[in-house]
C-alpha cells in the first residue's frame, strides 16, 4: 500500500489543524481541522461529501456519507460521472486548474486524470497540501 494517510490526532476532541503546505489527514470531517474530503457514491445513495473516510489502500476507502457506509474505490472521474461503490478527489493547482487522483499516498495526489489543469501530465505526483499550492509542485484537495 506505500505509506498510508494520516489519521487525524485529537486533543481534547479537537483535531490538530493541517497548515499550508504540510499534507492533510483523514478521519471524521464533523471535527474540527482539515481532514480530507471525498465525494463518494454508497450503493443505493446519491453522490455526496464524506462524512468519514478510512484508508483500506491506495486507492480503497472505507467511506461514510448520508447514505450509509462502504468501502469505496478511488476512481480517477469528475464527481458527476461516478457510479455506486467509486469515490473520487479532485486536485486544485495554483492557477485554479483541476486533476482527478486516481491515488493518495500520504504525501502525493496520483494524476489519473485531467481536467482543467495543465501543471501536471497523467501519472505525475504532486504533494497534497491543504491549501495554497505551488506552481508545478502540489494541489490542494477538499478538506474541512
Amino acid at each position: 500500500m506505500g505509506r498510508p494517510i494520516k489519521s487525524a490526532e485529537t486533543v481534547g476532541g479537537t483535531s490538530k489543524l493541517a497548515s499550508v503546505n504540510t499534507a492533510l489527514p483523514i478521519g471524521a470531517s464533523g471535527l474540527s481541522g482539515n481532514q480530507i474530503i471525498m465525494k463518494s457514491q454508497i450503493t443505493g445513495g446519491t453522490v455526496r461529501d464524506t462524512t468519514e473516510i478510512k484508508q483500506k489502500g491506495n486507492k480503497r476507502f472505507r467511506c461514510t456519507n448520508a447514505d450509509g457506509t462502504e468501502t469505496l474505490t478511488l476512481t480517477a472521474v469528475v464527481h458527476g460521472s461516478l457510479s455506486e461503490g467509486q469515490c473520487q478527489i479532485t486536485g486544485t493547482d495554483s492557477a485554479g486548474g483541476t486533476y482527478f487522483a486516481s491515488q493518495l499516498t500520504g504525501r502525493h495526489f496520483v494524476v489519473g486524470a485531467l481536467g482543467t489543469g495543465s501543471q501536471f501530465a497523467v501519472g505525475d505526483k504532486p504533494l497534497v497540501v491543504a491549501s495554497g499550492p505551488v506552481e508545478n509542485v502540489s494541489v490542494s484537495i477538499p478538506n474541512g
